[in-house]
């Protein structure tokens, strides 16, 4: 019984830092959706780029990737395009890889749609941000339908490795990684590509998911600061050359 009801207080705990928010206080946050189903987070670079992960489409076929943009919602709700091109770092292989997604047709920034600037220079520890997507709140329920919101600070990157080395995972100098003050878990299944922010700044994006236990304390984001240059020149050839 007192086994049941610490899982239930843990539960609880997990679901108290989550907040469900309206696409107004995220109006960048995107829906990378595979076969017009929800698969990772994304974030408006400009009325016609799409930021994610590459993992979350590297292996999907093009003229099956949409995205959906200006709703808080995970399948319903605001406006859905096609991908055009798409450009992947180096072989988008690696976990803190970035993938730009080339719209067909471009969106109309307005209200809950809207790009976000990129960070030039990294968070150091100990700052605040937030992180924004449709994961899961714990192992025992599933990923949530409407957009959620995590408040979390910056970790010490020798903090973050020893954190995450008991479950395999090297952090590489591509990621900076983030965590909740307390001891429970956060942005676990589902989160991946959503955008880790602060002051309306793009500073990271989730590129590797923790399991919804105990164990997993921070999370590791692409580190946006780093990549800004290759984002910015990589843009410009897919919408000045055609590059894709």
């Amino acid at each position: 019984m007192l086994k049941g009801f610490l899982l239930l207080f843990s539960i609880a705990q997990i679901a108290a830092d989550f907040k469900s928010i309206g696409i107004e206080q995220a109006p960048w946050q995107a829906s990378v959706q595979i076969n017009d189903k929800h698969h990772c987070g994304g974030v408006i670079y400009s009325e016609d780029i799409i930021l994610t992960i590459a993992e979350c489409v590297r292996k999907a076929r093009l003229e099956f990737i949409s995205v959906r943009v200006g709703s808080a919602q995970e399948n319903a709700g605001g406006t859905v395009l096609k991908v055009k091109k798409m450009r992947l770092q180096v072989l988008g292989l690696r976990p803190n890889d970035v993938a730009i997604l080339l719209l067909r047709s471009p969106l109309y920034l307005h209200g809950g749609i809207q790009a976000i600037p990129l960070a030039t220079e990294p968070l150091v520890p100990g700052t605040n941000a937030s992180v924004t997507g449709w994961g899961q709140l714990s192992a025992l329920n599933p990923s949530s339908k409407v957009l959620l919101r995590v408040d979390v600070q910056i970790q010490d990157q020798l903090m973050c490795a020893t954190n995450n080395a008991m479950k395999g995972r090297l952090i590489s100098v591509g990621e900076i990684c983030a965590a909740p003050a307390g001891e429970i878990p956060y942005a676990c299944q589902g989160f991946v590509g959503g955008p880790l922010v602060a002051d309306n700044r793009l500073y990271g994006m989730l590129s590797w998911q923790s399991a919804c236990d105990v164990l997993s304390k921070s999370n590791a984001y692409a580190n946006i600061a780093m990549l800004k240059m290759w984002i910015e020149s990589t843009v410009k050839l897919i919408n000045f050359l055609g590059i894709g």
